[in-house]
């Protein structure tokens, strides 16, 4: 009976098969609106997902079934989740009909409204100019003398802007209260309408825990939206999860000496390149935060020379890299690292990782 029972198991599984190999990546109709949709497992479908989270069920046509998960008719106006839908490995755009990603469609749009500095940069220095990084912004503490500025952020839109979550999750429990934009030259700690906006809301990310050195990252939605121009844009998100190949930049205004507690008030900008992840976990070993060592979310950048680093008050900032359009992407935000200025690489939290959940708080839409 045992035997007959199993075969009958077997049978079952090999029709599922059947049904995967014909179906999933098959053209089809997603509902009766005539909407087009190719058949995937549901659980890549975001579409259906965000309905199930929402209603408890979803409207989209079944295609059949993967294993024991269905497969559904996913609107092509819907990406799959986590998928880089329109670039290769190399970073190079693929053709095809496949929608763009939410992060890339937004980065074309930020290109387009981009206004050129009236400043030139000052190539191969240490401090930048006005409108070289006009996404950088400082995170402004209210400790009873003035606002402090302890962290650094990116614009990501007009009313978000991308930090480490330990700067907002803080051991003396004070939250960062208002951001600093479009501006080189810090100034002074008073609060400065031209330049200061109010942080209505902090968004941790739901995997961070102060336990562990891991998905360091938190969205603050501010008060009014930003006026961008020239000096103040939002930048461009990474949508590849790879190890960058090109020369990366790191900004912030932190400290600028070892020997004392000297933060600079002019943005300033290093050179470094990435770290291979075997190699980066070397440096980090036993730490008791990092209980699974350097993860595919983190990113390891520095200088061999261990001249070039970020440090205190860089925290939040971000590490990007430039096209040779002259175009920057946001590929990680500082978290930590052994020291300042020494050979070992920091760590950065990888924001291709985070799409999913950036794009549903940053730009959300309603199918």
């Amino acid at each position: 009976m045992w035997i007959r029972r199993l075969v009958v198991v077997i049978n079952t599984l090999a029709i599922f098969q059947c049904i995967l190999s014909q179906d999933v990546g098959d053209n089809c109709i997603a509902n009766n609106q005539g909407l087009e949709g190719k058949c995937i497992e549901i659980s890549q479908c975001e579409a259906a997902m965000k309905a199930i989270r929402n209603k408890k069920f979803h409207q989209f046509e079944r295609c059949g079934f993967s294993g024991f998960e269905e497969v559904v008719c996913c609107p092509q106006t819907s990406n799959k989740i986590g998928e880089n839908t329109n670039q290769n490995r190399g970073g190079n755009e693929i053709s095809g009909n496949r929608a763009k990603r939410i992060a890339d469609r937004e980065c074309e749009n930020i290109i387009a409204r981009s206004i050129p500095p009236l400043d030139l940069h000052i190539l191969g220095g240490e401090v930048a100019s006005p409108g070289e990084f006009p996404h950088m912004v400082a995170l402004g503490f209210d400790r009873g003398n003035g606002y402090e500025f302890d962290c650094g952020g990116s614009v990501l839109s007009s009313t978000y802007v991308l930090t480490a979550a330990h700067c907002v999750d803080t051991l003396d429990r004070i939250e960062p209260t208002i951001i600093r934009a479009g501006v080189v030259e810090l100034g002074s700690n008073e609060w400065n309408p031209d330049t200061d906006v109010r942080i209505a809301q902090i968004i941790l990310n739901p995997r961070y825990t102060r336990r562990e050195k891991y998905h360091d990252l938190a969205l603050l939605r501010l008060e009014q939206p930003l006026q961008f121009s020239s000096n103040l844009n939002a930048i461009c998100l990474e949508t590849n999860d790879e190890d960058p190949r090109t020369p990366l930049t790191i900004t912030g205004w932190g400290k600028i000496s070892n020997a004392r507690d000297t933060r600079s008030n002019t943005l300033l900008k290093a050179n470094v390149t990435a770290v291979p992840r075997g190699e980066c976990t070397e440096s980090y070993t036993n730490w008791r935060k990092l209980p699974s060592g350097i993860s595919a979310d983190q990113l390891c950048a520095g200088d061999p020379q261990g001249i070039r680093d970020t440090c205190q008050g860089d925290s939040g900032g971000p590490l990007v890299s430039t096209a040779p359009s002259g175009h920057s992407r946001l590929v990680g935000v500082t978290s930590f690292g052994r020291g300042c200025g020494s050979p070992v690489p920091g760590v950065y939290t990888r924001v291709a990782r985070y799409l999913d959940w950036l794009e549903r708080a940053v730009w959300p839409t309603d199918l």
